[in-house]
């Protein structure tokens, strides 16, 4: 295995940690795409949201299942469907083999949050491009 590979493997297993941990109880494989193409649109545009894969996943308070203080943090995926959804959904993204079908989105929040949703979804500088499952995805404007 070269350093390339083992970097990529680690990066895609990286990826479907973040989708388990962030959207596991969402039936459907395109919710997972989705979240994982919200993570792929951040890492092609390299700001303050980091430089790589894992600079970005693991930036402190974006992903809030790595947060500390979050119970999911400290949960890992057993083998299973759900599971093997996340892995192909990171696979499929990360390779970008399937089209992105949030339209840029590089943000996204529950809908359990509607009444009180984030800052950055109300103050004109996202433009709302579409729901999948229970999440909201957001493309910054520019």
């Amino acid at each position: 295995m070269t350093r390339d590979q083992a970097k990529s493997g680690w990066e895609v297993g990286l990826l479907a940690l973040v989708i388990w941990r962030e959207a596991r109880g969402e039936a459907l494989l395109t919710t997972k795409q989705a979240v994982a193409w919200s993570i792929r649109n951040r890492v092609l545009r390299p700001g303050w949201w980091g430089k790589d894969w894992e600079s970005v996943i693991l930036m402190p308070f974006q992903y809030s299942s790595f947060n500390r203080n979050d119970p999911n943090s400290t949960k890992f995926p057993i083998p299973g469907p759900v599971w093997d959804d996340c892995l192909t959904a990171a696979g499929q993204v990360y390779t970008a083999d399937i089209p992105d079908l949030t339209l840029g989105a590089d943000s996204y929040f529950d809908m359990s949050l509607d009444t009180h949703p984030p800052d950055w979804a109300t103050d004109g500088s996202k433009e709302h491009t579409g729901d999948w499952g229970r999440l909201h995805f957001y493309r910054t404007l520019r």
